[in-house]
């Protein structure tokens, strides 16, 4: 029998420094810098578009690998960025053009808004997962607190306003993918090394011009809920919190 007094123990947190080295900063590096022809005069780096590609998409791959082993437990967010990167080097590798690289840049965005509208149709909606992450939060005292204040029906409208927050948010991100991809590609010849810095180029400020946007409407909607909860329940939001 368990002791009802027995703490509830986190998974294990991710790294986020080095989550954003493996994923972004060393692909997008390795991309622009390490493209350009080996041979005379070439510096040491230099292992061509191709292999450029190769070792961009592996990067993302290994640590994917490596954090599932660590933690056991597999996040959306990289399921789906490990998804993108993938399909941007299997595009580089397969020598497509520009367009198809811009319609790869704004579909994910599109999938994920899908998702997000699609599920919150029904009785779990992906934002509620999303916000209310159960590793960090104690989601079992959040659902006695809202059911003891007979609050279910506003902290539904609370999911409902926060799941089109996160869906307009991912519709601008595709918007904004697809004609940052064919600034920095159009005109530039698939396999070469010019289009693989290229795909560095929308890679990096794609997270300056659409992830730091779309991080902050995030950030919004879990303040949104916080305060909303705090409302519904008088609780402040570290009575949420499991302990670290």
């Amino acid at each position: 029998m368990n002791s009802s007094n027995e703490t509830v123990r986190p998974v294990k947190q991710e790294n986020p420094l080095l989550n954003l080295l493996l994923n972004v900063l060393l692909p997008v590096t390795v991309l622009s810098m390490c493209s350009k022809e080996p041979g005379p005069g070439a510096p040491i780096y230099a292992l061509g578009p191709k292999w450029a590609l190769v070792v961009a998409v592996l990067l993302p791959i290994g640590y994917f690998v490596w954090d599932y082993s660590q933690r056991r437990k597999v996040n959306t967010f990289s399921i789906i960025g490990l998804l993108s990167v993938m399909f941007s080097g299997g595009l580089g590798l397969m020598d497509l053009s520009a367009q198809a690289f811009a319609v790869k840049e704004a579909s994910m965005p599109l999938i994920l808004a899908g998702l997000i509208w699609w599920t919150g149709r029904g009785k779990k909606p992906l934002v509620r997962e999303m916000l209310m992450n159960p590793d960090m939060m104690d989601v079992g005292k959040v659902e006695r607190a809202i059911e003891a204040h007979g609050a279910r029906e506003a902290f539904d409208g609370l999911i409902r306003s926060s799941t089109w927050l996160l869906i307009g948010s991912m519709l601008l991100s595709a918007v904004l993918n697809y004609f940052l991809a064919l600034y920095f590609l159009n005109g530039k010849v698939p396999g070469t090394t010019e289009f693989t810095e290229g795909i560095g180029k929308v890679s990096a400020w794609g997270w300056v011009v659409i992830g730091v946007p779309s991080a902050g409407l995030t950030v919004w909607a879990m303040i949104r809920l916080f305060r909303g909860l705090k409302q519904l329940t008088g609780m402040e939001s570290d009575d949420f919190m499991l302990p670290r």
